[in-house]
């Protein structure tokens, strides 16, 4: 019996790009892998991409698209910049290999650029001036960004590889091998919604003048 193939679409090849990169790493991604996931010729690929940029600005937009908020979300502003950095955080944490896509999409993609309006919204209607709202996008950025970035490095530098490397050091690093594999693990969720708390806390502060 013939096994029946799913059509090739921009949107089958946009999914199969990111699981690619999910689980193999973006450095993975090239025509030919891509056209073996989805049992073509890697020329069929270009029927709907003109190249494998192209299909990494799709995976980008995809990713992007998840974080946006509900735009007709009403409250405190806290509570709407809040919404969306969960947002963004949520989708690093369920693609950290995607990273890099997700730093640039922000300010390349469609998807991203309406989370950017959305996020400027809130934050100038609340009365910050314009360079208060990027100070805070940058440092809540950073910060939900950054953490991604120690997940990134518990998929690509494995704990055991680093302990295996610190092995007979004990003199050399103490207080490192202390710590040991804590370092290379972050799964820590808990954390990153007490640390976004904390400086949301301290913006309303400025901005009321208490700062």
């Amino acid at each position: 019996m013939a096994i029946t193939r799913a059509p090739l679409t921009r949107l089958r090849i946009v999914e199969l790009a990111l699981d690619i990169i999910d689980t193999e790493g973006l450095p993975a991604l090239n025509m030919r892998r891509l056209a073996a996931a989805a049992g073509v010729k890697p020329m069929s690929l270009y029927h709907h991409f003109s190249n494998k940029d192209a299909i990494l600005g799709e995976v980008a937009e995809s990713i992007a698209a998840a974080a946006l908020g509900d735009p007709r979300t009403t409250g405190l502003w806290q509570e709407r910049a809040r919404m969306l950095f969960v947002g963004l955080y949520e989708l690093v944490q369920a693609h950290p290999r995607a990273l890099p896509l997700i730093t640039t999409g922000v300010l390349r993609t469609p998807s991203g650029r309406r989370w950017m309006e959305e996020l400027m919204g809130v934050l100038l209607e609340a009365g910050f001036t314009p360079d208060a709202a990027a100070r805070v996008y940058h440092l809540l950025g950073a910060f939900t960004l950054g953490l991604g970035y120690a997940q990134l490095l518990s998929l690509e530098v494995p704990a055991e590889t680093i302990v295996g490397e610190l092995t007979g050091h004990w003199a050399d690093y103490p207080n490192l091998l202390r710590v040991g594999l804590q370092l290379a693990v972050w799964d820590q969720p808990v954390d990153f919604a007490t640390g976004l708390d904390v400086l949301l806390e301290r913006f309303a502060k400025e901005l009321e003048g208490e700062g």
